[in-house]
């Protein structure tokens, strides 16, 4: 269970905001090392938005969808990439 991180919008102490999910993103992938096998599962509304840095071809950005995005937005797939792909080592 300790290696096991869940986010419920059943839950009041374990909601899906979007604070609450970039910090279970940051937890999966903190510390990982070569050889290490890391699962990420959404299931929740995803989205589009207006691409703000220009690199999508089409002009939108792909989106997560927090329970409180109207508050705090939508998580962006660049931000995705940045938390979940890029620090990852070699072989991991």
């Amino acid at each position: 269970e300790s290696e096991i991180r869940r986010l419920r919008d059943d839950r009041q102490d374990s909601l899906p905001t979007k604070q609450n999910m970039l910090a279970a993103m940051h937890w999966l992938t903190h510390g990982a090392q070569p050889g290490d096998e890391l699962f990420f599962h959404y299931s929740g509304h995803g989205g589009r938005q207006q691409d703000m840095n220009g690199d999508e071809e089409s002009g939108q950005d792909d989106t997560l969808i927090p329970c409180d995005f109207q508050t705090a937005g939508q998580i962006i797939d660049d931000d995705l990439y940045t938390i979940l792909v890029h620090p990852l080592p070699k072989g991991c």
